[in-house]
């Protein structure tokens, strides 16, 4: 460190810091990453040494130069050349940009791409958020945690890596990918340049594939002809209608742009294939995919794989560019985070069977047997997607319960002191939750790190800018999916598993919990506070909303949320949180009312009878229950209101509008009124 001159930070991230420093040799401004060892995995740690393999090889003048790396007893350092800004910055500030500087942008990222294609490297995570701008604004590409390099003899790859926003169709579809995959992400960073939003966007990841699975992208029609051409080229959702490396050299919006350097690969992936080499990789596709349906096994990830952390940011899916706008009108875009520190787990195991058409079973009904594998499948995609989002990695690594008790205790100490560095920092903060993800955690842990988490939203004196900082921490470590995973863990059956289960599989799977007659108090008082502080932050933020419904899928905890509702007589506090975890759930996002949906309807555990909550003796209950029953009549699907509406809930909720509490009467009368009118409002029940 003797060597440089630190003059301030750049940024900060799950990874670590970066600084502006200048190298005391030259005088030139280089940048210096500081990543930590504490708290870190030896997975992480072997991921970030091999980005800096990858990119000490890598020499172009579109991709950000590593000049050093070295190691402490606590840190990773890494120095680079620095870049001015982000292409974030740019479309922060323009909304959009014209398609003359996005065409100049397109040359250095095609020129880059074209490097590492070449080298037969793949980036694997093209975004904006990786993509710096020098003093002279010419692009330049970083971030190579998911970088890899392909062997000559291997032509497609399987373990998915990247952004969900950026992440090609074919990735989607569990296939094979090669460097068509990088293709895509281009083009959608190009169609976001312009447009001012990526080609399909939500805040749900769930939305997010099946917008790219079935929807088709709307093209803009005010930009060029030849700008248009090549981003149909790039975005075709077939990766073989995709443009070849010839076809992108020769195509009009870039041709005689491209900086082309001599590549070193003997087989560079620029090169045409011979018939006999695509003949290899035709092979190496089918039995990659037969390999997948034999063992069952949905986005395999190789053992030596190395997930690097990542962050990713994407703007609010609103309409940036139309006809009918002026295209020099610029406009701001808010970013909101969709995901954070992405890193893969454990292969995930399938446990469907093969459909089997019965003898005399008439063909739409063998259609049927197909279409319910791949929605099967698709179940399985869609929760190993949500795992990944989530960065939600279950350790069943021993626990030291005694220690752990005295460590958590001792920072609670130093929170109610106004000490708050624990949880201000994502590093720190992590090392906290970690004991929620534990299935070797008990239930005094579990309650512990939770209060610990809890006690700083009612320390006296704590600023709002500290409040909003451990906020922002806390989505970004995934806090809430993890409070949902203990949720899981207080309430578990202990029983011998056989050898061939998976750990992973025996909490994501299991559906048998505790009974509400077998737990134990401190188990109640667990979950009484884990609700509690899950319930706080559904209110404080809508991101802690997508996280939950994201959690509840990935997690399969219908059944589980469906029996805490009906906590009622042991511990009223849990079912009152419950309810008002949903009721906001619905009325903020609406779009997410099939998860609330499938819990109401989830009756493996017991019936759920709103008439009860309805009849409730705390005034509390009684409310929440009236705001629930409103939106339920509101946004329940007609087929779900028949199963659960009768008779004893009309007279109730009219009933209450005499309460003698005004806050009951008055929700009890707003949710007469809204659904009265309504055909099954007065649907009798025998």
């Amino acid at each position: 460190m003797d060597k440089y001159e630190v003059i301030g930070p750049l940024g900060e991230g799950s990874f670590g810091r970066v600084y502006k420093a200048k190298q005391l040799s030259t005088g030139n401004f280089v940048a210096l990453k500081v990543i930590s060892k504490r708290g870190r995995s030896t997975k992480e740690l072997k991921g970030f040494r091999r980005e800096c393999e990858i990119q000490r090889e890598l020499h172009h003048p579109n991709i950000i130069q590593m000049l050093d790396s070295f190691e402490t007893e606590n840190e990773i350092v890494v120095i680079t050349e620095f870049a001015a800004k982000e292409l974030t910055e740019m479309l922060n500030e323009d909304g959009y940009l014209m398609e003359e500087k996005v065409q100049q942008i397109v040359w250095d990222l095609v020129s880059a791409l074209y490097y590492l294609h070449s080298n037969r490297v793949l980036h694997r995570d093209l975004k904006p958020q990786n993509i710096l701008l020098d003093v002279k604004n010419r692009a330049k590409l970083c971030d190579f945690g998911f970088a890899r390099n392909m062997s000559t003899g291997t032509h497609v790859l399987t373990s998915i890596k990247g952004t969900p926003l950026y992440m090609a169709p074919e990735l989607i579809d569990e296939l094979p990918y090669d460097y068509n995959a990088d293709l895509w992400s281009l083009g959608c960073i190009i169609y976001e340049l312009l447009m001012g939003t990526p080609p399909f966007c939500t805040n749900s990841i769930l939305h997010l594939i099946r917008k790219i699975k079935t929807e088709q992208i709307k093209w803009p029609t005010f930009l060029s002809p030849d700008c248009t051409s090549f981003l149909k080229g790039l975005l075709q959702k077939d990766p073989s209608k995709r443009m070849t490396w010839t076809q992108i050299l020769n195509h009009h919006f870039i041709k005689g742009h491209v900086n082309i350097t001599k590549s070193v690969a003997s087989m560079p992936l620029t090169s045409s294939p011979s018939a006999s080499m695509q003949e290899v990789k035709e092979q190496q596709r089918k039995e990659s995919i037969n390999n997948k349906h034999l063992k069952g096994v949905v986005l395999k990830h190789t053992p030596n794989e190395i997930d690097a952390p990542n962050v990713c940011k994407a703007v609010d899916c609103k309409p940036k560019k139309s006809e009918n706008i002026d295209k020099n009108k610029s406009r701001s875009i808010e970013e909101r985070q969709i995901s954070n520190a992405e890193k893969h787990n454990h292969s995930t195991i399938s446990n469907e069977k093969p459909s089997i058409t019965q003898k005399g079973a008439k063909p739409n009904d063998e259609k049927t047997n197909i279409d319910q594998e791949k929605n099967n499948k698709q179940d399985v995609y869609l929760s190993k997607c949500l795992k990944e989002k989530l960065n939600f990695i279950e350790d069943h690594h021993p626990i030291e319960p005694e220690e752990w008790i005295v460590f958590l205790q001792r920072t609670i100490k130093e929170v109610i002191n106004g000490e708050f560095s624990s949880l201000v920092q994502p590093n720190l903060t992590n090392i906290i939750v970690s004991p929620l993800r534990n299935s070797n955690s008990n239930s005094q842990i579990l309650t512990i790190a939770t209060k610990l988490l809890s006690i700083v939203f009612v320390v006296k004196g704590t600023s709002e800018e500290t409040l909003e900082q451990i906020k922002k921490v806390y989505l970004e470590v995934k806090l809430l999916p993890n409070l949902i995973y203990a949720s899981k863990l207080l309430l578990r059956v202990q029983k011998v598993e056989s050898s061939i289960e998976s750990s992973n599989d025996r909490l994501t799977n299991s559906k048998e919990y505790k009974s509400l007659e077998s737990l134990e108090n401190e188990e109640l008082q667990g979950l009484e506070h884990l609700f509690m502080l899950v319930c706080h932050l559904i209110h404080l933020q809508d991101d802690f909303i997508v996280q939950f419904c994201d959690a509840v899928v990935i997690l399969n905890v219908f059944s589980l949320i469906n029996m805490l509702l009906g906590f009622t007589k042991r511990k009223l506090r849990i079912s009152i949180d419950v309810m008002s975890i949903l009721t906001q759930t619905i009325r903020r996002l609406p779009e997410n009312v099939e998860i609330v949906e499938k819990i109401v309807l989830n009756n493996s555990v017991s019936q759920l009878r709103l008439e009860e909550f309805l009849k409730n003796s705390n005034s509390t209950m009684r409310e929440r229950s009236c705001h629930f029953v409103l939106l339920l009549g509101k946004y329940f699907q007609k087929t779900t209101l028949d199963k659960i509406w009768t008779i004893e809930i009309r007279d109730t909720l009219e009933a209450l509008m005499f309460d003698s509490i005004e806050s009951v009467r008055n929700a009890a009368e707003a949710t007469v009124a809204e659904l009265k009118h309504k055909e099954f409002y007065a649907k009798l029940h025998e």
